[in-house]
Protein backbone atom coordinates (compact mmCIF):
# COMPACT_ATOMS: atom_id res chain seq x y z
CA UNK A 1 0.00 0.00 0.00
CA UNK A 2 2.47 2.20 0.82
CA UNK A 3 4.50 2.12 -2.55
CA UNK A 4 1.01 2.41 -4.46
CA UNK A 5 1.41 5.83 -2.41
CA UNK A 6 4.54 6.98 -2.72
CA UNK A 7 4.10 6.11 -6.40
CA UNK A 8 1.28 8.64 -6.57
CA UNK A 9 2.99 11.34 -4.80
CA UNK A 10 6.45 11.03 -7.02
CA UNK A 11 4.14 11.64 -10.24
CA UNK A 12 1.75 14.50 -8.79
CA UNK A 13 5.31 15.99 -8.55
CA UNK A 14 6.39 15.78 -11.60
CA UNK A 15 3.42 17.68 -13.57
CA UNK A 16 3.95 20.23 -11.15
CA UNK A 17 5.52 23.58 -13.28
CA UNK A 18 8.67 25.50 -11.84
CA UNK A 19 8.19 29.18 -12.02
CA UNK A 20 11.59 30.43 -12.64
CA UNK A 21 12.90 34.10 -11.65
CA UNK A 22 13.42 34.58 -15.04
CA UNK A 23 10.21 33.53 -15.69
CA UNK A 24 9.14 35.46 -13.18
CA UNK A 25 10.89 39.14 -14.34
CA UNK A 26 9.34 38.24 -17.96
CA UNK A 27 5.85 38.64 -16.80
CA UNK A 28 6.04 41.47 -14.25
CA UNK A 29 7.70 43.33 -17.42
CA UNK A 30 4.71 42.23 -19.30
CA UNK A 31 2.34 43.29 -16.65
CA UNK A 32 3.92 46.88 -16.36
CA UNK A 33 3.93 46.80 -20.04
CA UNK A 34 0.19 46.35 -20.47
CA UNK A 35 -0.86 48.51 -17.23
CA UNK A 36 0.89 51.28 -18.85
CA UNK A 37 -0.58 54.04 -20.30
CA UNK A 38 -4.53 52.19 -19.61
CA UNK A 39 -5.23 54.11 -16.61
CA UNK A 40 -5.02 57.49 -18.44
CA UNK A 41 -8.17 57.50 -20.99
CA UNK A 42 -7.41 58.87 -24.28
CA UNK A 43 -9.70 62.00 -24.01
CA UNK A 44 -7.62 63.76 -21.86
CA UNK A 45 -7.40 67.30 -22.70
CA UNK A 46 -10.19 67.59 -25.05
CA UNK A 47 -12.16 70.74 -24.65
CA UNK A 48 -14.40 72.85 -27.16
CA UNK A 49 -16.17 69.85 -28.75
CA UNK A 50 -19.42 70.39 -30.27
CA UNK A 51 -22.41 68.70 -27.61
CA UNK A 52 -24.64 66.61 -29.78
CA UNK A 53 -27.56 67.98 -27.58
CA UNK A 54 -27.28 71.74 -27.53
CA UNK A 55 -24.72 72.37 -30.67
CA UNK A 56 -22.48 74.23 -28.87
CA UNK A 57 -18.77 73.92 -28.38
CA UNK A 58 -18.78 73.80 -24.73
CA UNK A 59 -17.82 69.66 -24.32
CA UNK A 60 -14.20 69.09 -22.38
CA UNK A 61 -12.81 65.97 -20.29
CA UNK A 62 -13.64 65.64 -16.69
CA UNK A 63 -12.53 63.04 -14.63
CA UNK A 64 -14.87 62.94 -12.00
CA UNK A 65 -18.56 61.84 -13.82
CA UNK A 66 -21.14 60.19 -12.40
CA UNK A 67 -23.36 57.99 -13.83
CA UNK A 68 -26.99 57.93 -11.96
CA UNK A 69 -29.49 55.84 -13.28
CA UNK A 70 -32.17 53.39 -12.07
CA UNK A 71 -33.10 49.90 -12.90
CA UNK A 72 -35.84 48.00 -12.14
CA UNK A 73 -36.76 50.10 -9.21
CA UNK A 74 -33.38 50.51 -7.64
CA UNK A 75 -31.23 53.75 -7.99
CA UNK A 76 -27.71 53.00 -9.31
CA UNK A 77 -25.16 55.66 -8.67
CA UNK A 78 -21.82 54.98 -10.20
CA UNK A 79 -19.04 57.86 -9.50
CA UNK A 80 -15.32 58.39 -10.45
CA UNK A 81 -15.73 57.74 -14.10
CA UNK A 82 -14.31 59.91 -17.24
CA UNK A 83 -15.44 61.17 -20.27
CA UNK A 84 -17.07 64.10 -21.71
CA UNK A 85 -19.40 66.99 -20.09
CA UNK A 86 -20.98 69.94 -21.61
CA UNK A 87 -20.73 73.08 -19.55
CA UNK A 88 -23.92 74.36 -21.05
CA UNK A 89 -26.87 71.36 -21.01
CA UNK A 90 -24.81 68.86 -18.87
CA UNK A 91 -24.94 65.91 -21.60
CA UNK A 92 -22.16 63.56 -20.62
CA UNK A 93 -20.26 61.36 -23.36
CA UNK A 94 -18.09 58.24 -21.29
CA UNK A 95 -14.81 57.03 -22.59
CA UNK A 96 -14.52 53.18 -23.10
CA UNK A 97 -13.11 52.58 -20.15
CA UNK A 98 -15.84 54.34 -17.88
CA UNK A 99 -18.61 52.27 -20.75
CA UNK A 100 -17.27 49.21 -19.76
CA UNK A 101 -17.54 49.57 -15.88
CA UNK A 102 -21.41 51.18 -16.79
CA UNK A 103 -21.54 47.61 -18.80
CA UNK A 104 -20.48 45.69 -15.86
CA UNK A 105 -23.12 46.38 -13.70
CA UNK A 106 -26.13 47.32 -15.29
CA UNK A 107 -25.82 44.62 -18.43
CA UNK A 108 -27.61 41.80 -16.65
CA UNK A 109 -30.27 43.73 -14.98
CA UNK A 110 -33.63 44.22 -16.51
CA UNK A 111 -35.01 47.82 -17.75
CA UNK A 112 -37.51 49.45 -15.25
CA UNK A 113 -40.17 51.32 -15.69
CA UNK A 114 -43.26 49.06 -16.69
CA UNK A 115 -46.70 50.49 -17.14
CA UNK A 116 -49.00 47.97 -15.87
CA UNK A 117 -53.40 48.46 -15.71
CA UNK A 118 -55.19 48.14 -13.04
CA UNK A 119 -59.12 46.86 -13.70
CA UNK A 120 -62.11 45.92 -11.33
CA UNK A 121 -62.03 41.70 -11.07
CA UNK A 122 -65.06 41.24 -9.77
CA UNK A 123 -66.48 40.68 -5.82
CA UNK A 124 -64.44 44.08 -4.89
CA UNK A 125 -61.66 43.31 -6.19
CA UNK A 126 -59.22 44.97 -8.87
CA UNK A 127 -56.63 43.02 -10.73
CA UNK A 128 -53.28 44.31 -12.48
CA UNK A 129 -52.06 43.01 -15.36
CA UNK A 130 -48.41 43.32 -15.97
CA UNK A 131 -46.79 43.40 -19.37
CA UNK A 132 -45.56 40.47 -21.15
CA UNK A 133 -42.14 41.70 -21.20
CA UNK A 134 -41.85 42.19 -17.65
CA UNK A 135 -43.62 38.66 -17.22
CA UNK A 136 -40.61 37.31 -19.59
CA UNK A 137 -37.69 39.09 -17.82
CA UNK A 138 -39.03 38.13 -14.46
CA UNK A 139 -39.86 34.70 -15.24
CA UNK A 140 -43.52 34.57 -13.90
CA UNK A 141 -45.77 32.35 -14.69
CA UNK A 142 -49.26 31.81 -14.07
CA UNK A 143 -51.02 30.83 -10.09
CA UNK A 144 -47.72 32.30 -8.60
CA UNK A 145 -48.60 34.43 -5.31
CA UNK A 146 -47.14 37.70 -4.39
CA UNK A 147 -47.13 39.86 -1.40
CA UNK A 148 -47.66 43.70 -2.24
CA UNK A 149 -46.49 46.24 0.58
CA UNK A 150 -47.57 49.67 0.56
CA UNK A 151 -45.09 52.24 0.91
CA UNK A 152 -47.04 55.33 0.56
CA UNK A 153 -50.33 56.45 -1.31
CA UNK A 154 -48.61 56.32 -4.60
CA UNK A 155 -46.31 53.44 -3.73
CA UNK A 156 -45.53 49.59 -3.35
CA UNK A 157 -43.26 46.81 -3.30
CA UNK A 158 -44.55 43.70 -5.01
CA UNK A 159 -42.60 40.29 -4.07
CA UNK A 160 -43.24 36.88 -5.70
CA UNK A 161 -43.72 34.17 -2.73
CA UNK A 162 -41.73 31.24 -3.42
CA UNK A 163 -44.52 28.35 -3.24
CA UNK A 164 -43.10 24.95 -1.55
CA UNK A 165 -43.97 21.65 -3.16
Amino acid sequence: MKNNKEKIEKNESDNIPVITSQMMEKIAIEIAKRKAGKDESPMIGVKDINCPSCQTASMGFLNDLVYDVTLAGERMVIPNLTGLKCTKCGEQAFDSKSTKIIEKYTSNRPIGGYECNISIVGGGKIGIYFPKDLLRVMKINTNEKAVLTPLSSHKMIVELVELTA
